[in-house]
């Protein structure tokens, strides 16, 4: 399950994850160096396979690569950021969660 990739559907803003037949996506809005993480939808059976944390770290890694700043709209996205504190480094400066 871990080998999956994620596409930025930059058309859709969303980054998406195809698994099994299902789509897992990120949704976020960008605004010149920042990136709104807005939501995060996952079918309830990929949820239970532990689907969105492993999205989100992908997500973050991408994140990472473009070397823009992150702001977690989404209270699931927050969560996670809180739970693995290696990505608040991806904060916006003077964002604290």
């Amino acid at each position: 399950m871990k080998d999956f990739k994620i596409i930025d559907n930059k058309e859709a803003r969303q980054f998406e994850a195809h698994i099994a037949g299902q789509m897992a996506k990120v949704i976020y809005e960008k605004n010149g160096s920042r990136i709104f993480l807005t939501g995060a939808e996952v079918p309830p059976v990929l949820e239970k396979q532990g689907v969105l944390p492993m999205m989100l770290g992908k997500v973050m890694e991408e994140i990472s690569a473009q070397n823009i700043r992150m702001v977690p709209s989404s209270k699931k996205v927050a969560e996670f950021v809180r739970s693995n504190p290696q990505w608040k480094t991806l904060l916006a400066h003077g964002l604290h969660i």
